[in-house]
């Protein structure tokens, strides 16, 4: 099992590393590096599976809700396909699920994980597994269903021998990738292609401010905006992720509020209160903050310093004024 990106916090951190530290010694999927038998079939399959799942909820401590037991095998509605889980990813998702963050009592015990790559039990392919499923009757594009859930929210999820999901979740996994690096794409690589080539409005040349350089998404985003041609800057409380992040190519790194040389065209924000600030007063006039999560918070202190002048595309605001550097 792959992390998909770092944590942001320290005792998120700590929290992350004990996730996966449990997941690698007590596994509940196969590994990539154990050899599998794709022609196995369904009948022979057991009642139950391994699997890492929330039992109950802890905000405080959330690695006291999670087992590693054995759940129920799943069988796959119509429309539905089984895949065979080769390997997962983790993303701070998980440890929302565990602190009881957008998920509810009554789906426990909820199996981790939002990413995978495996095989489709029906066809043999080799697979990745789209977390994002939409309401039943939804057509088109399922990020703008507001009732979309991810793995591990409503249905069961990754961290597991099986997963079962819509026929349309399943893709083709590169032949280039291994089954790690495939299971690392959906959540947080996909969120960052959407956010930079869809939602930026950013041209080669310009500048790119990504938060939090820690995160999943962050290094994802921080990885695509260099090799798209963009210029590249983070900010980053840690002089450890400010370095990991000049590795991935960012072509500067800054402390977290720190003042930048000159306003950029976009900030990608996935932070939050702690940031929000921050991304406003980094804009140029006109530009953009590209909003995808909110792990110190959701509800930053407004700035309304000046007319509106920039644009943020996000599923949480739709407008943000123009802000002002102090003097």
């Amino acid at each position: 099992m792959r992390r998909s990106g770092w944590a942001t916090g320290k005792a998120d951190e700590e929290a992350i590393a004990a996730l996966w530290t449990t997941r690698t010694t007590q596994p509940a999927c196969i590994r990539a590096s154990q050899t599998v038998d794709y022609t196995s079939s369904r009948d022979t399959r057991l009642t139950f599976m391994r699997a890492a799942y929330a039992s109950s909820f802890d905000t405080d401590n959330p690695l006291s809700a999670l087992v590693v037991g054995e759940r129920p095998a799943p069988t796959p509605p119509p429309g539905w396909t089984t895949v065979r889980v080769v390997a997962a990813s983790l993303n701070h998702h998980d440890l929302w699920t565990l602190r009881g963050v957008g998920i509810t009592k009554d789906r426990l015990p909820m199996i981790l994980g939002c990413d995978a790559a495996g095989v489709d039990e029906q066809t043999g392919t080799e697979v990745v597994v789209h977390s994002v499923i939409a309401s039943d009757g939804w057509t088109g594009d399922e990020t703008l269903d507001t009732r979309r859930t991810l793995l591990s929210e409503k249905h069961q999820g990754t961290m597991a021998e099986f997963v079962t999901v819509p026929r349309g979740n399943v893709i083709p996994k590169p032949a280039e990738l291994t089954f790690a690096e495939a299971a690392c794409l959906p959540t947080s690589w996909l969120t960052a292609y959407r956010m930079l080539f869809v939602n930026s409005g950013l041209r080669p040349g310009q500048t790119v401010l990504v938060q939090g350089a820690g995160g999943g998404v962050a290094s994802a985003c921080i990885a695509l905006a260099r090799a798209a041609g963009y210029r590249v800057w983070c900010t980053s409380r840690s002089p450890e992720k400010q370095e990991a992040a000049r590795r991935l190519g960012a072509h500067a790194a800054f402390d977290t509020g720190a003042r930048l040389p000159e306003r950029v065209e976009a900030v990608i924000e996935t932070v939050g209160a702690a940031t929000w600030s921050h991304s406003l007063k980094a804009l140029k006039p006109g530009g953009r903050v590209v909003v995808s999560g909110a792990t110190s918070g959701p509800n930053p202190r407004p700035s309304l310093t000046a007319s509106s002048s920039c644009s943020c595309p996000s599923s949480a605001r739709r407008w943000a004024p123009e802000p002002s550097w102090p003097t």
